[in-house]
């Protein structure tokens, strides 16, 4: 259990955490911006492109690797955001917890299926086998 709030001038006093939390949410962001450029150009040079076109361009190993890349800081810096919004919000300890392991998972999983799809199509192996 943690120690009693303090507080000074009836203002809490910061507990000084967070701030690693916060410097990596940043650096996330920065990485993103350059990245969301590159969706951004990559979803218009890929309109109208045939299936072979797409799975062409998924077969160069940059575009592939930048792709994983973009899944993986995304669903970071998702997480990230996603557990400020519920340490502000939620107050009940059981619920925050939780939550904060619900978001943490969905963000694994998301994070995991983004790259595991990212290879098949790098790959050429883009069907599903059978009953999956």
């Amino acid at each position: 259990m943690s120690a009693p709030a303090r507080f000074k001038n009836r203002v809490k006093v910061s507990e000084r955490h967070g701030a690693g939390e916060w410097a990596i949410e940043k650096v996330a962001l920065l990485i993103l911006m350059p990245l969301a450029l590159w969706v951004a150009s990559t979803a218009l040079t890929l309109t109208g492109v045939s299936h072979d076109g797409v799975l062409a361009w998924f077969a160069n190993g940059l575009n592939a690797t930048l792709a994983a890349v973009t899944a993986v800081v995304f669903f970071g810096f998702a997480s990230l955001a996603w557990k400020v919004i519920v340490e502000d919000y939620i107050h009940r300890p059981g619920n925050k917890a939780l939550l904060l392991g619900l978001i943490n998972i969905v963000c694994l999983l998301l994070a995991a299926a983004s790259v595991f799809f990212i290879v098949r199509l790098a790959t050429g192996s883009v069907p599903l086998p059978a009953g999956v």
